[in-house]
């Protein structure tokens, strides 16, 4: 009662405008956004001296789509602060996003004198010049902001834009390579790329690009009709163009030894080769052989079928239900309708995948596949189900390598160590995640990323060892111990994000400096957080990838009106409203206005599928919409941070704690989860043999 009560008396002595400013940020979280910047505007009204709160109601209305009020916002802003650049560049983009490029580049020219440095400004007016078809102006403005953004691959991207504008096409195509130098997933540069390749006539190359840019973006329209069209102009066959990944002889892991140190644990079932949703891919066909040769058993009657000798390949086929085994001579050893084994014959052997272009499954297709402890096969709905039968701590010697970088600092490889550890103990509950698929685990991304042995590196091996059967706990029960690659410089909370539940342990918090946390950022802070390039543990240059902590898109209004529609039929698209933010920034409600009916997507795997062709990279984002000047929208401008759904632990900033600030492991835990606690699970001795 006491402590209501002191809440109380804090909130009657604030002055009025503190509570408004409360109250508006309360509901700009909330997605209410025109009520948010009436708020904001009351809290202007009671402070005439201070630019803040109008600043804050004009990010609202611009992200309400009313660009022109919030334009008139920001000028009045500006009575109350005329020398702040910020003010003059922001208002300068609601100029140009109406298509106001007389007022824009007033707007740009004036941050620009009172910040000569002022990397927004001069992408602004870039953008302006180029769209005024004025090109020595434009490339002028780019390159300044190049060099004060050398690191963000959105540079290099909007180049190659104006470049293809000003037909400029071998520049074009530099600055394409340099962004996917940058961003290897940038899709949106690929497109592009392959169109300048099948201009020059290098048509392998360009169906090279398409094919890539079907791993980021299945079905993508563009690229699945060009690459039947290129196929007839093609000088090598397919698999020569992108030949496969080979493993050609065992690999040596000196000096460590992980097999023969680490105790005996927990056995696993992880599905192998699976899509995005843990679901495995049509294995038609597999290749198959072992280093050491390999025992073909019935799962269930043990009985042997084939002896493989060292190094042959056999064959696996999907035949009318069943798996067909063949030898290199094309004899039969057996349909089998139920599953069956291939066991290494020495305790360190390995089962390979040979990779081939038969095999339409692109897990094994594309690479040569080498994979510890016993593999099973069995005749599944889609083709062959392919199972890895493998002990724990086996199989984090392939999960850390795959989920962080090998040369990351140590401390945080043994953090991912433990925290992937536990995840093995929470899929594995009940039957697993994928019962029903018959495995525990999958090794993608839905799960973790498991690549086998092939990936395994001295310095995870050694993580792994270090914390051999260390588990992180929260009151005695495993953690939910979530992760991702990179939060953007925010964690958010489980509870904000739809279906994720509400663990005590699993908060929003920056990702800064441990003894420097931030609060949260209200709109106009946010804003320039979000365009910048500011501070925070995952921003780690020369270890983590910048593209990773800060990126940007433009997408065709065509582009995002068929790819919306493509899950909700909601006719020409009208706007896209980001509605309810967690205190992190992250977008967890969407509004998408269409010319049929408008609908809201709340969950966060579908609001990043669903604007683009590839899908975002984080929730983490603002969209600016571009128009034409008759109002019709261009483009979409989105720029965002960071890479996954931000709860738990921050593997890039788990990186910059162990690098930045000597954090041990234990801490970089405690830092992404507190309140919890380590316990180490008791495992057997090996028989010895």
């Amino acid at each position: 009662m006491r402590r209501v009560n002191s809440i109380l008396l804090f909130i009657l002595f604030q002055p009025a405008y503190c509570l408004a400013g409360t109250a508006a940020y309360e509901l700009y979280l909330q997605g209410d956004l025109s009520k948010a910047a009436s708020a904001y505007l009351i809290q202007a009204a009671e402070a005439p001296e201070q630019p803040k709160p109008l600043q804050n109601a004009a990010m609202c209305l611009r992200q309400a789509g009313k660009y022109r009020e919030a334009g008139g916002a920001l000028v009045e802003a500006l009575k109350r602060d005329a020398y702040n650049p910020d003010l003059y560049s922001e208002l300068g983009w609601l100029k140009f996003h109406l298509a106001d490029y007389d007022g824009a580049s007033a707007a740009f020219e004036s941050a620009i004198k009172i910040q000569e440095l002022h990397a927004r400004a001069e992408l602004g007016l870039a953008s302006v010049y180029s769209n005024l078809g004025e090109k020595e102006k434009t490339l002028l403005h780019l390159e300044k902001f190049r060099r004060l953004r050398p690191d963000f691959s959105g540079v290099d991207y909007i180049l190659a834009w104006n470049y293809m504008n000003f037909k400029m096409y071998k520049e074009a195509e530099e600055a394409l390579i340099e962004a996917l130098r940058k961003d290897p997933s940038f899709t949106e540069a690929r497109l592009p790329l392959a169109g300048i390749y099948a201009r020059q006539g290098k048509f392998n190359e360009a169906w090279n690009q398409y094919f890539r840019v079907l791993d980021y973006a299945p079905r993508h329209p563009l690229a699945s009709s060009m690459m039947k069209v290129l196929e007839g102009r093609l000088t090598k066959q397919p698999e020569e163009i992108r030949p496969p990944f080979r493993i050609a002889k065992p690999l040596k892991m000196e000096p460590v030894d992980a097999v023969k140190k680490l105790l005996k644990s927990v056995k696993l079932r992880v599905g192998i080769g699976t899509n995005s949703a843990g679901k495995q891919g049509k294995n038609n066909l597999l290749r198959v052989k072992s280093f050491e040769g390999m025992t073909v058993t019935g799962k269930a009657s043990g009985k042997l079928f084939a002896t493989v000798p060292p190094d042959e390949l056999w064959f696996a086929l999907y035949e009318g239900g069943a798996v067909v085994l063949k030898d290199p001579n094309g004899k039969i050893y057996g349909r089998f309708t139920g599953p069956i084994l291939l066991t290494p014959n020495q305790p360190n052997g390995t089962v390979i995948f040979d990779a081939s272009s038969k095999i339409k499954n692109p897990w094994f297709s594309g690479a040569d596949r080498q994979y510890r402890g016993v593999i099973e096969l069995a005749p599944g709905s889609r083709g062959i189900r392919v199972v890895n039968v493998i002990e724990g701590e086996l199989y984090l010697l392939g999960v850390v390598p795959s989920e962080v970088a090998p040369q990351w600092p140590y401390e945080s490889l043994k953090a991912q160590a433990v925290i992937a550890r536990t995840q093995i103990l929470i899929r594995r509950a009940r039957g697993g995640t994928h019962k029903k698929d018959g495995y525990h685990i999958c090794d993608g991304q839905h799960c973790q990323a498991y690549k086998g042995k092939s990936n395994e590196a001295n310095t995870t091996s050694s993580a792994v060892m270090d914390t051999e059967g260390e588990i992180l706990t929260y009151h005695g029960r495993p953690a939910y111990t979530f992760y991702h690659s990179n939060c953007g410089g925010s964690i958010q909370a489980s509870k904000e994000v739809t279906g994720w539940g509400d663990s005590p342990y699993l908060v929003t918090k920056s990702d800064t400096q441990p003894d420097k946390p931030l609060s949260p950022l209200d709109p106009w802070d946010f804003h320039l957080w979000l365009t910048g390039n500011p501070m925070a543990n995952c921003n780690y240059p020369g270890r983590v990838r910048a593209s990773e902590f800060r990126w940007m898109k433009i997408i065709k209004h065509k582009d995002m009106t068929f790819r919306i529609n493509r899950d909700y039929p909601i006719g020409e698209l009208l706007d896209i409203i980001p509605l309810r933010r967690g205190p992190s920034g992250n977008v967890n409600s969407i509004k998408l206005v269409g010319k049929k009916k408008s609908v809201t997507v709340s969950r966060e795997h579908l609001i990043r599928n669903l604007l683009g062709f590839s899908s975002l990279k984080s929730t983490l984002f603002e969209i600016e919409i571009n128009r034409f000047k008759n109002g019709k929208v261009r483009n979409y401008w989105i720029y965002g941070g960071g890479w996954g759904h931000a709860i738990g632990m921050c593997q890039s900033g788990a990186a910059g704690l162990a690098g930045k600030y000597d954090l041990k492991y234990r801490e970089i835990l405690e830092f992404y989860f507190p309140g919890t606690d380590i316990r180490r699970i008791k495992y057997q001795q090996k028989d010895k043999k």
